[in-house]
């Protein structure tokens, strides 16, 4: 057997074809790439999927369960981003106004009215909710010492209301509101058609809250006091309202009593924590009691959920008088002093206090004391001899420092 042996071939020099290729490739696309980046990017790179957006009935959805939950505010914002994604929805905008009015809203409540009432202007309930925020704004401007605005808003409530009652005659909030805008005005002339306004609202539903409101404080501004109160107490049989409550205290407030009127004001702000006229109301009745650290506790809770209201700032001023402690009653008063802007009879009392507390303090602040005696005597019999008693300090002590 012959076994051939044959010589192996000479290492290939060089690289292989199939390298050759590879790299002709690779520079190939290179270039491709570089010339195409965009398009090759949007190949290879994923377009990344948008979130899910949510709908305006979900936003209204979470916005009533954080209102369930007593996040006002959180609640708030989410009806603002509701009627953002969609405004063809009266009922978000009737439950936005309702919860702008209760954080304290008024002004921002009868913008978003008025949007409504021009979307819908055929919807008895959204002309409900237009005569709320009307008696809400006239409310607050009350509260900041200016009633003849407050007089007109509280006219534009009973237009928005009758508006609702000429659409559905048997809306009793709408009559409700009616009444209240009458009522509210303190005009004795408007009185009587309030009351038929308030009947009007409780014999269709006799169960209707706010109805009893109305009728239990035109009979209060009537003098029936004993009647306004059961009004009160029907009214909260039917549904819990604070503002029942802040009545009823008042009402037992005007008896004498003032034990029942502090029970009905805890009752107020148990029910609703933000509701700061409970606050203030509670504030009012420690004073008489000649309790001036809770007092002062329930002013500074008022005035934290409400700084507009004037009458907050006074009360706190007086419980700060009481305990000495003048500085802080300075600052207070003047809080009232200003928002209230010119004095009258019925708040020269707290131009007279912010004086007395200057005073108080050394009679080195008679220049900044004597021009609120000045007033206070101008404008109010009931407070006249004490300013005057004042100012003769006052000049006493001028004469008294003169070399």
């Amino acid at each position: 057997m012959i076994i051939e042996r044959k010589d192996p071939p000479y290492p290939r020099r060089g690289p292989s074809c199939l390298l050759v290729i590879f790299i002709g490739v690779g520079i190939f696309f290179g270039i491709f790439v570089i010339q195409n980046a965009e398009d090759v990017r949007d190949v290879i790179i994923p377009t990344p999927t948008p979130e899910p957006t949510r709908s305006a009935t979900e936003y209204a959805l979470l916005a009533d369960i954080a209102e369930r939950d007593g996040e006002l505010e959180e609640a708030a914002g989410y009806y603002a981003e509701a009627v953002r994604l969609d405004a063809t929805k009266p009922e978000i905008y009737i439950r936005y106004i309702n919860l702008l009015i209760r954080i304290n809203e008024a002004e921002e409540a009868l913008a978003r009215a008025e949007e409504a009432a021009v979307l819908a202007p055929e919807n008895d309930r959204i002309w409900t909710a237009v005569a709320a925020a009307h008696i809400a704004n006239g409310e607050r401007l009350n509260d900041a010492g200016d009633p003849t605005a407050a007089d007109l808003q509280f006219a534009e409530a009973y237009r928005a209301a009758e508006a609702a009652i000429s659409i559905n005659p048997d809306n009793a909030d709408a009559y409700a509101y009616s009444a209240a805008g009458l009522v509210l005005q303190f005009e004795p002339g408007l009185y009587e058609d309030a009351l038929l306004r308030a009947r009007d609202a409780t014999d269709r539903d006799p169960g209707n809250a706010l109805g009893r409101l109305y009728l239990g404080i035109v009979l209060t501004n009537q003098g029936f006091y004993t009647a306004a109160r059961e009004q009160f107490q029907l009214g909260l049989q039917s549904e819990k309202l604070p503002q029942l409550y802040y009545e009823l205290g008042y009402n037992f407030f005007g008896d004498g009593n003032v034990s029942e009127a502090i029970l009905s004001f805890q009752e107020a702000v148990s029910i609703d924590p933000n509701f700061a006229p409970g606050y203030d109301g509670l504030a009012h009745m420690y004073l008489q009691l000649g309790q001036d650290n809770l007092a002062e506790e329930n002013g500074l809770q008022s005035i934290a959920l409400n700084p507009d209201v004037a009458r907050a700032h006074g009360r706190l001023g007086e419980a700060y008088v009481r305990l000495n402690k003048f500085e802080q009653a300075v600052e207070e008063f003047s809080k009232a002093v200003e928002l209230y802007g010119e004095p009258t009879e019925l708040n020269a009392r707290f131009f007279y206090l912010l004086a007395d507390a200057y005073l108080r303090q050394g009679t080195e602040n008679c220049p900044l004391a004597e021009p609120y005696f000045q007033q206070a005597a101008e404008v109010s019999v009931a407070y006249a001899d004490a300013a005057q008693q004042g100012l003769v300090e006052c000049r006493r002590a001028a004469l008294e420092s003169s070399p």
